[in-house]
This record gives structure tokens, C-alpha cells and sequence, in this order.
């Protein structure tokens, strides 16, 4: 499922560029003749049928290769590593700000659900995840850049990351505006498992043969909580990763979503094709990662699979 799923996205990917634009019409300036258009079509490859195109595509997939820039000539799979020096940890750092916050919020949340703060961390969770993350990236400008002057607008240093410090003063207000969105929304979530395993008869029997509470949720509560949480962590760190792609043009930061939005506006197909496999490919293989830890930590789940070979066998 998981080659099929990929093997879709390179149809789908390669189909709809073709179909919505023509990367001859960026290239060429204006009243250029027909001849000149021909040769610009010619020289990008663009001017023979879809399916050899397609075909050709394939090739270059093959060896790993994503082709080459239409507007930079660079090679498009060098150009995405260099920029993931920048997205990949900006989508790290914000994930796990974004599970620290999760896990205490949604957790009291639960637990306290009751009480007036167990309620006030619900609503507060509840606001974050249905505020758009470009907006929270504004606000945190306006307060912390404009107004406080204690941290740069936007912007990374050229160095890279020669200079770590200056580098994560940069990324500061990027991980906080990712982290607060992406960690109200996974509180939920958190909220949501804690609640359906304190409601549990194992927990309330645990309890009965006199361990305390923290001892129970630690031993019999965890592991089942842990077991639904894996798949919406997976889900959650692709929507970070997106999310970074996105908010990465806010703060002017020269990572993929930068590449992307310039391939997109100049039709360059083979960065747009690159920047948005090498996407899909993460999400899939992160849910794969997913669905493999879950069956490591349940043997439930492993019994299942057993059980439906052996019916499917017998029958």
C-alpha cells in the first residue's frame, strides 16, 4: 500500500502540472515568436507527448534523480538537501516544543476536567488549533519583533549554521508560531486518549489493589493511551512539516516552502515535482513507521493480523 500510495502521487503530481500550466510562458519574454517559443519547449522537453515525457520521468525516478531546475539549471535533489538543512530542523524543534506543550495541557485537561482551569486548558486548546498558523506568525512579529525589539522579524543568517546561536535566534519565533498551533491541536487529542483511559475498568481495579494514581496511570494507562497517540503524532509531524513549508515564507526563511512557492509561481515543474514528492514521501513512510511502532507496543494488534491469517487460511 505504501508503493502504491507513492507510485499514485507521481501520476497524480506529474499529470496536474501538465495540465494547469506551461513552463514555456515564464521562460520567454514578451512577443516572442513562434519559433522562439518552439525552441524554449524543445530545450525543456516539453514539446513531446505527455506520455513520453512521463516515460522519461520515470527514468530519471529510477536513479534517483529529480532533474534539474527549468529556471537555475541546478540539480533539483541537491537544491532540496540544501534547503532541508534549514526545514528539517525547524520541523524537528517545533514538533517537540509542540509535544511538551501537548502532553501537560491535555493531560490536565482531562484529568481536571471538572474543574474551572481543567476547562479553561480545554477552550484554550480548542482556540489555538482553529487559529490559522500565518496569523499567529503575524501577531508574534508585531509583539516580539516590532514592539519589544528582542527577536528578528524574519530572515536566516548566511552563514547557515556556522554561527548556531544566530541561527537559533532566527528560528525562535518560526518554532514558537508552529509549536503553539501544532501543540493546542495535538492537546486534543491527548485530552481525548486520557479521558477514554480514565474511564477504563483496568485502571479502576489497579486502583482497588491499592496503587496510587500515578503509579496506575503509569503502568496500566501509558501504554494503552500511548497506542492510539502514535498515529496522530505521525499525522501531527507531517502537518509540521507542512506547516514549517508554510510559515517558512512568513519569515522569509530560505527553506522548501520558499522553494516551492517560487517553482510554483515560475512553473519550474521539476522543483515543484521534487519539493512535493520528497513531501509525500515523508508523510507516507512516517505513517508506515506508525503502524509498524503500534504493532511493536500492542501485541493485540499483532494477534489481530495473526487471527485474520489464519481465518482467511481456514476458509
Amino acid at each position: 500500500m505504501l508503493l502504491l500510495a507513492f507510485a499514485l502521487a507521481v501520476v497524480i503530481l506529474f499529470v496536474v502540472l501538465r495540465v494547469l500550466g506551461n513552463p514555456v510562458f515564464a521562460l520567454i519574454s514578451v512577443g516572442a515568436t513562434d519559433a522562439e517559443i518552439a525552441a524554449a519547449a524543445a530545450r525543456l522537453g516539453v514539446d513531446r507527448p505527455i506520455p513520453e515525457q512521463f516515460l522519461a520521468y520515470l527514468g530519471q525516478l529510477a536513479s534517483f534523480d529529480l532533474g534539474r531546475s527549468f529556471t537555475n539549471n541546478l540539480p533539483v535533489g541537491d537544491e532540496i538537501l540544501r534547503r532541508l538543512n534549514l526545514s528539517l530542523p525547524l520541523t524537528l524543534i517545533a514538533f517537540t516544543l509542540s509535544v511538551l506543550i501537548a502532553v501537560p495541557v491535555g493531560f490536565i485537561a482531562a484529568w481536571k476536567a471538572r474543574t474551572w482551569y481543567g476547562t479553561a486548558f480545554s477552550a484554550v486548546s480548542q482556540l489555538g488549533g482553529a487559529i490559522p498558523v500565518f496569523w499567529v506568525g503575524i501577531l508574534l512579529v508585531a509583539v516580539f519583533a516590532l514592539n519589544w525589539r528582542l527577536l528578528p522579524a524574519g530572515g536566516f543568517p548566511r552563514r547557515d549554521w556556522e554561527d548556531p546561536g544566530a541561527a537559533l535566534v532566527s528560528l525562535t519565533l518560526p518554532v514558537l508560531t508552529i509549536a503553539l498551533v501544532a501543540g493546542s491541536d495535538l492537546a486534543r487529542y491527548v485530552r481525548s486518549a486520557t479521558l477514554d483511559v480514565l474511564g477504563q475498568q483496568y485502571l479502576r481495579a489497579a486502583r482497588a489493589t491499592g496503587q496510587s494514581f500515578a503509579t496506575a496511570i503509569w503502568r496500566h494507562g501509558v501504554r494503552n493511551a500511548v497506542v492510539p497517540l502514535i498515529s496522530i503524532l505521525a499525522i501531527q509531524l507531517s502537518t509540521t512539516f507542512v506547516g514549517a513549508v508554510i510559515i517558512e515564507r512568513v519569515f522569509a526563511l530560505p527553506g522548501l516552502g520558499d522553494m516551492l512557492l517560487v517553482g510554483i509561481k515560475e512553473q519550474d515543474f521539476p522543483s515543484v515535482q521534487g519539493v512535493l514528492l520528497f513531501s509525500t514521501a515523508l508523510v507516507l513512510l512516517l505513517g508506515f513507521a506508525a503502524d509498524i511502532l503500534q504493532r511493536i507496543i500492542d501485541p493485540r494488534l499483532r494477534d489481530t493480523i495473526s487471527g485474520n491469517r489464519r481465518a482467511r487460511a481456514a476458509a
